[in-house]
């Protein structure tokens, strides 16, 4: 694996680099939205504050998507002098890369009006979700066989995820005030995440199963220690969420301290933040022909 990192060209890192602001800025926003409609409990002002993060990290999200075109076509090109070359730009963008881009800017911009807090923004936003989570789904090894078997996990997968991270900030927000809302909120949220991590898992297991084959072999490879060490941090931020439901969140209950639980989320937060790192870097790298954002 250090050789790997140790051989990284321009354009890799380039393309790591634009893969994490996309994967961060995508789930984000769309997350956002799924817990503006799961979590009733919240308040006018942090539905308000929730409705901005994920009008802003839409944004943020379509200027990272529509990156991936020019940093496909340079390496096709075989260096940066490819992004600003027509016919590689031509090709990128009829390739299946292309396609799922133009999903993720159209539902990314469907995302963006939630910001307008009309009665068809919200419908609209959640469309914009789907959307984003089926985009996922155009690209790559998503594209193997079994076709609708794999489309159907990613979708699952990339929603569950989505709902995780957008989870954080509303949680954080609402544990600061320590009230009868607060608890509420995050005890809803804990109730959804059984149900939606379990998702999030077992559909990446799935995946793994059916495109990586031999999970013996799997070890021996440079993208499997890249696919332990995410998996290391996912098993670290599955102890954090056990560690919020378990015991922070009755603490929070009980004394109305909600700083134990705002330093766990933070830490949950820069764990999630790390996966997706590993996985922008994984994609970008290691990655099998089969085996990508599954792992992402």
């Amino acid at each position: 694996m250090g050789g790997v990192l140790a051989a990284l060209e321009p354009v890799q890192i380039a393309s790591i680099l634009v893969k994490a602001g996309m994967y961060v800025s995508v789930l984000l926003a769309a997350g956002s939205v799924i817990n503006l409609w799961l979590l009733t409990e919240l308040d006018a002002a942090a539905s308000r504050r929730l409705r901005r993060l994920a009008a802003w990290s839409a944004v943020v999200g379509i200027v990272f998507s529509a990156l991936n075109i020019p940093l496909r076509a340079a390496f096709f090109y075989g260096g940066f002098g490819g992004a600003l070359d027509p016919m590689m730009l031509q090709i990128a963008l009829f390739s299946p890369l292309g396609l799922s881009v133009e999903a993720d800017i159209l539902g990314l911009l469907g995302i963006a009006t939630i910001a307008l807090n009309r009665s068809w923004t919200r419908p609209v936003a959640f469309l914009g979700v789907v959307l984003v989570a089926i985009s996922f789904a155009l690209r790559g090894h998503a594209t193997g066989d079994p076709r609708l078997a794999l489309s159907t996990l990613f979708v699952i997968h990339i929603l569950a995820a989505s709902f995780w991270i957008g989870g954080f900030y509303p949680l954080y927000d609402m544990a600061g005030r320590g009230n009868e809302a607060a608890v509420r909120t995050v005890e809803r949220f804990g109730q959804a995440a059984l149900v939606m991590v379990g998702l999030l898992v077992a559909a990446g297991v799935v995946i793994l199963v059916i495109l990586a084959g031999d999970p013996i072999a799997v070890l021996t490879q440079p993208w499997g220690q890249f696919l332990m060490l995410k998996l290391a941090v996912v098993a670290l931020l599955l102890g954090l969420a056990g560690l919020n439901k378990l015991r922070l969140t009755p603490a929070l209950e009980e004394t109305g301290d909600g700083n134990p639980l705002q330093s766990s989320i933070r830490w949950e937060a820069v764990a999630f933040v790390v996966i997706l790192i590993v996985t922008a870097t994984f994609t970008s790298t290691v990655a099998p022909e089969h085996v990508g954002l599954t792992c992402g």
